[in-house]
């Protein structure tokens, strides 16, 4: 549970830009949002889950298994969302920026905790725990920035190759990542899924083409394990801190790990 104060101006923080529109619906909001207020813009948009129920945000009240929290969700449409909680609001907000995305992944995990052993989780669902969490989404024409990400070349992905950055477009999907931006450390990292796409979306709401993308991603198999994502310390993204516009920023190895081979291990 968040202990956080209520501040309205979670859309103006570089790593809440993919939810920026509607964080900015409660701009003048004196204090967290209800379960009533998101439901109006849920309603608005027609949102639905995996099974074409309508989604609505409920208040959890009690603790709530992985297992029980997602089949609640295919069952009934029904979201619980602590109040006054950081993690949930953003969660919503997620739901409300990619609607197919989170439909996609709550149908994943359906599929998978079923047929799970009690108490186990398959790699399946384990990727898709981390995607939800801390899921990263860079778009791109070509794969150079995403292989240089993928084999930690990270000097070189995120200063050597900073002009390349102009032609891709990074979307933050975990809602834990956007929760750490309220109070972010250098250390923060996201697991991302690369879409390569000749036509990038514009600025702005996350457009429709793109959610069903993602969403298709993972309904697709590409994502079968944790490992079919790759790791990214998010403030190395140009944009996301000022310190990053110095070169020197990506020489702390403690954030910046160099490949394995290079540390000397196998």
């Amino acid at each position: 549970m968040s202990t956080l104060a209520w501040t309205p101006d979670f859309d103006a923080l570089p790593l809440c830009g993919s939810v920026a529109h509607w964080a900015g619906q409660f701009r003048n909001a004196r204090d967290w949002p209800s379960t009533a207020q998101l439901n109006a813009l849920a309603a608005a948009q027609g949102l639905c889950n995996g099974a074409d129920r309508p989604v609505c945000f409920v208040e959890q009240t009690a603790a709530c298994g992985q297992r029980d929290y997602e089949q609640q969700i295919w069952d009934s449409g029904r979201v619980p969302t602590r109040t006054a909680s950081a993690h949930d609001f953003f969660n919503a907000l997620i739901w409300l920026t990619f609607p197919q995305t989170k439909a996609a992944l709550n149908a994943v995990q359906c599929r998978e905790l079923a047929n799970a052993p009690k108490g186990q989780r398959s790699p399946a669902s384990n990727a898709a725990t981390l995607f939800d969490e801390s899921g990263l989404v860079l778009v791109a024409r070509d794969t150079e920035l995403a292989e240089l990400l993928r084999t930690k070349q990270w000097k070189t992905a995120f200063w050597q190759r900073r002009a390349r950055w102009q032609d891709a477009r990074l979307y933050v999907i975990g809602h834990a990542v956007i929760e750490k931006a309220l109070a972010p450390y250098p250390g923060m990292t996201g697991k991302c899924l690369f879409l390569q796409m000749d036509k990038l979306p514009v600025a702005g709401l996350p457009p429709a083409a793109l959610d069903a993308a993602i969403a298709h991603a993972w309904l697709g198999g590409t994502v079968q394990k944790p490992a079919d994502l790759f790791v990214m310390p998010v403030l190395g993204v140009p944009g996301f801190e000022a310190a990053n516009a110095h070169a020197a920023y990506y020489d702390n190895t403690e954030v910046f790990r160099p490949p394995r081979s290079t540390l000397g291990t196998e």
